[in-house]
């Protein structure tokens, strides 16, 4: 029960969210109540020094009876004068986020000087109040929690350059690496960081969702090293094929409108799934400057597609295993007429009835005359 005239103090739930410290706006005097709950410290503040955390929940009176050290602040005070200030602490577990506000330069190996953009989120924790609350309000003179938690994020910030440089050092690491280094960086910068915040009475409990954002240019030069990788070619014919593959897709999208610009559009598809077909193997040939395949119709979807392929790209048709021609020996349907690769005729006629003869054939099929091939 509070005494006439003295006031009966608390930190509202309404405002407390992630703020990790809250200093009441008044000053405390003789017999003022301190109301503390399970989830938080009240620290008792005067002269720059911590004199009394109050770390168990309940009701307390300022008397000497719970401060034991106004005892000895009574004998330099009178009346009600003022006692001195009381902060509040959060107990529990809380989160904040990181970020480079200026990107990190890292010398990387391949890509030389790269700009590196970092984000993340951590939980932290007070463990020590006094020695919080010595370190921050006595010595720093911060009385608000967004000058602790800009704090934080510069040390793990610092903790971070020093991670990459470790991995760079000890690994090898290069930027193209690092999302594969993701898990090992933030279990290296949870140790970095802990040794530079356990002084303040603060822990880092958990460092997760680290994202790492490449500059836009160097984004784009691992992509298209992995693409060569793949096709297992240098940069000159992957930037030629790829070239050829944009050419035949922007034609056939550049056409007009109604029925004109369709027809032009389906060509440039058909085009372009045959060239994707064929950039790989183009790549993969001794020179740049060989003869790309011919190209022949699908005799299912009728799509333009390179006659050394097996099967269509649009419909999955089996393409050749008909006939070989007899001059060049590319595979080819059945039906053909002439070879798409050397021109070949492919069909002939018969001496005595004109019938229509396969190569190779040696007696027509329809009335059995020797074909002399």
């Amino acid at each position: 029960m509070s005494l006439v005239g003295a006031d009966t103090f608390n930190w509202d739930d309404r405002y407390k969210g992630e703020n990790v410290m809250f200093r009441i706006p008044k000053n405390i005097r003789w017999n003022d109540n301190v109301v503390v709950r399970e989830d938080e410290y009240a620290a008792f503040f005067r002269d720059g020094k911590v004199m009394h955390v109050f770390d168990r929940p309940g009701r307390y009176a300022m008397t000497t009876l719970n401060v034991p050290i106004l005892a000895k602040i009574a004998k330099t005070i009178t009346g009600i004068e003022q006692l001195g200030e009381i902060y509040y602490l959060q107990k529990r577990e809380l989160r904040g986020k990181f970020g480079t506000a200026e990107p990190l330069v890292f010398r990387d190996k391949d890509f030389g000087m790269v700009r590196l953009r970092m984000f993340g989120q951590f939980s932290y924790k007070i463990l020590d109040p006094t020695l919080f609350m010595t370190q921050f309000v006595g010595t720093k003179g911060w009385s608000q929690s967004a000058e602790v938690i800009d704090w934080m994020r510069d040390q793990i910030v610092m903790s971070l350059n020093d991670a990459l440089g470790e991995l760079k050092r000890d690994k090898g690491m290069g930027a193209a690496d690092m999302p594969a280094y993701l898990e090992e960086i933030e279990q290296i910068l949870l140790v970095k960081v802990d040794d530079d915040v356990a002084r303040y009475g603060v822990k880092i409990m958990k460092l997760t969702g680290l994202n790492i954002n490449l500059p836009e240019e160097v984004q784009k030069a691992v992509d298209m090293r992995g693409a060569m990788g793949v096709l297992g070619t240098d940069y000159m014919r992957y930037q030629a094929g790829k070239a050829m593959v944009d050419a035949a897709d922007g034609g056939g999208a550049g056409g007009g409108g109604g029925a004109g610009g369709t027809a032009a559009a389906g060509m440039g598809l058909g085009v372009g799934a045959g060239l994707g077909m064929m950039m790989p193997q183009m790549m993969q040939q001794g020179g740049g400057g060989a003869a790309p395949p011919a190209m022949i119709n699908c005799p299912k979807c009728n799509i333009s597609i390179p006659s050394n392929v097996k099967f269509c790209p649009s419909c999955g048709a089996k393409i050749g295993g008909g006939i070989p021609c007899p001059k060049c020996n590319t595979d080819m349907p059945a039906n053909a007429k002439f070879c798409p690769n050397c021109g070949e005729k492919m069909v002939s006629q018969c001496p005595k009835c004109d019938a229509a003869l396969t190569p190779g054939a040696k007696f027509c099929p329809e009335c059995g005359e020797k074909t002399g091939e």
